[in-house]
């Protein structure tokens, strides 16, 4: 990976991670109530969240969801999902280790995780936390955000709406 595609992946992720520190509620008519059913593993509840249609046309069904989700031992988790045709593809750089955010960054590390059909970036901040994002079998992004949760936790919750294990969530299809 080039020093300048490094700097770019860096800055879209902490960016994502420092809004994910601000509570999302839904507000005036830019927002809509917050009505997915999500189906979650044993354990997790969700706790409140919003859609926000991405386009002129509501009705195709293209929304930004973020929702705030809550483990089974407490933690806060963030959770969005953006339609690929309006974010881009996920890019995956080629899995080899653990790599860091070079001498520009903050001291974030990441690692492309491979697991059969199931790949993810998982990035550790120092002081933002950790993140997940993956793909989902449609194409649409999945973003997970923590700043208590364990990363391993934040993996397994991923694979899990994913449908790497259980199917797709039906809420994220």
């Amino acid at each position: 990976m080039k020093a300048g595609q490094l700097r770019i992946l860096s800055i879209v992720l902490l960016a994502v991670l420092f809004l994910s520190s601000f509570q999302f509620r839904a507000l005036g008519n830019s927002q809509q109530a917050f009505s997915v059913e999500l189906s979650l593993p044993e354990g997790w509840s969700l706790q409140d969240g919003f859609e926000k249609p991405l386009s002129r046309n509501v009705e195709n069904g293209r929304r930004w969801i973020a929702c705030s989700l809550r483990a089974p031992s407490g933690d806060p988790v963030l959770l969005q999902t953006l339609p690929q045709e309006l974010s881009g593809p996920l890019y995956f750089p080629p899995a080899s280790g653990i790599r860091t955010d070079g001498s520009l960054g903050m001291g974030a590390t990441y690692e492309v995780v491979a697991e059969d059909s199931f790949r993810a970036i998982a990035e550790t901040h120092p002081y933002l936390g950790g993140s997940v994002t993956a793909s989902l079998p449609g194409g649409d992004i999945l973003i997970l955000e923590s700043r208590t949760l364990p990363l391993a936790a934040l993996l397994e919750l991923c694979r899990f709406l994913a449908g790497s294990e259980t199917g797709l969530s039906p809420a994220l299809q």
